[in-house]
């Protein structure tokens, strides 16, 4: 396939874009398996992740297939009757741009909350983390409720406010359901609860830098695991 270098932002976007043009003009057939991620990865200069968003994205437009173990396979596109780009712009946030939002805003979040937070909101997301315990799956609302805790924690109205509405954007975006539902193991990660007990240590001592250092690192373990879900056996 000849595909172009993708350098604008909004990458998945321009990967979805050049795939779907591929797929109605006929040189990607219905049936067809597309290259592995690593491959259309180096050939697009993005990343992989990158990649996974434009399946996710041409996927909820109907022109693909991913097939967890499998591969991705082409679609019908006879029967689709909404163009891609319609498509793509009613989807909404893309998971890596909200992921690196959360990581710039809760970053800063946990550092002021470590120098203002009580003992009552300790107590509350300590009670949190429980909950995720017992829910035992990714994207639950312990989760939610520990990480609105510190927003709330911060005294700062303004923070709270933009932190709620980055998980409200998350939650009911249409790619963030496709990507969660796209992987193997929905139970909870234990890397990520021991984020949050970490976490929660630092804000008892009040260590401002490492909070903010081990929230950031969280949200980068969240990446990694969100997106770890394509098996790409033999390549």
């Amino acid at each position: 396939m000849l595909l172009k270098a993708v350098r604008s932002q909004r990458r998945f976007e321009q990967v979805a874009e050049q795939i779907s043009k591929l797929i109605k003009k006929g040189k990607l057939k219905p049936g067809m398996r597309l290259p592995p991620e690593r491959e259309l990865a180096k050939q697009l200069e993005v990343s992989r992740p990158t990649v996974r968003e434009a399946m996710i994205a041409l996927e909820i437009s109907g022109l693909v297939e991913v097939r967890v173990g499998s591969g991705i396979y082409v679609l019908d596109f006879s029967k689709q009757k909404k163009k891609l780009s319609n498509k793509i712009a009613e989807i909404g946030h893309g998971p890596l741009e909200l992921i690196e939002a959360r990581k710039e805003i809760e970053g800063a979040n946990a550092a002021l909350a470590a120098q203002r937070i009580e003992p009552d909101s300790l107590k509350k997301m300590e009670k949190a983390i429980e909950k995720m315990v017992k829910e035992n799956m990714n994207g639950a609302d312990g989760d939610r409720e520990f990480h609105l805790l510190l927003a709330k924690s911060t005294g700062n109205r303004v923070l709270e406010t933009i932190t709620a509405y980055l998980w409200e954007q998350q939650q009911h975006s249409p790619m963030w359901i496709k990507l969660i539902e796209l992987m193997e193991e929905k139970k909870l990660h234990n890397v990520i609860l021991d984020d949050h007990r970490t976490l929660l240590d630092a804000l008892r001592r009040k260590d401002s830098e490492e909070a903010e250092a081990i929230m950031r690192n969280h949200l980068n373990h969240a990446r990694d695991i969100y997106f770890d879900i394509i098996d790409e056996k033999g390549t």
